[in-house]
Formats: structure tokens, sequence, C-alpha cells
């Protein structure tokens, strides 16, 4: 199937999505449940503004659910595909590492 111009600009959004470091641990602690912001500043070694700025991005590509309970909002995962592309990926890496490195002359 090809895409047209307006698919193939969301297909690079959500791929942003992942272009982030912080994002990508955001996402593998979310694998295990729901979790507030302050809940995710812990895990982490970056600032509370820093995780609100990168969960709003990933909820805004549709990777991420948010609903409020009391006083907390709390975070998980929406789109469940998102562990399958993570595993594709390190599979990927994993092939590479094992590979020869180049002899260089």
């Amino acid at each position: 199937m090809k895409l047209n111009a307006d698919q193939l600009e969301r297909v690079a959004g959500l791929f942003r999505a992942f272009a982030e470091p912080t994002r990508l641990a955001i996402i593998q602690e979310l694998k295990g449940g729901e979790m507030s912001v302050s809940e995710i500043v812990d895990q982490l070694t970056t600032s509370q503004a820093n995780v609100s700025k990168q969960l709003r991005m990933l909820y805004d590509a549709g990777l991420v659910t948010r609903r409020k309970q009391a006083t907390q909002v709390l975070y998980g995962i929406a789109e469940p595909m998102v562990f399958d592309l993570c595993s594709l990926v390190c599979d990927k890496l994993n092939r590479d590492a094992r590979k020869p490195a180049p002899l260089k002359f």
C-alpha cells in the first residue's frame, strides 16, 4: 500500500515521538502499568518538568493515555504496538552487535 503525503507525515510524526531517549524510558516504565508523573520521575534521572513535557508529546502522538484519579493524573500505554516496535529495533541492534567489526587499514 502506497501512502499519500498526509499519511507519510503522520507516520513520520509517530517515529519522531520515539526519537528521544526520555520518551523511550517513559514508555519502558509504563510497560508495568499506569503511573503518575511523580512515580515516573522517581524512576528516571530527569526533572518533573521534562517528564511532563515528554508525556505531553507522547500523549499528543496517541501513544499514552491519561486519566485523573483524585488529585493525580495517571498515564498508561494507549497503543501496545509500541512494545512490538521497540522489540523490532532491539532485535536489529542485537543482530548488529553480533556482526564482526569491519577490518580497518
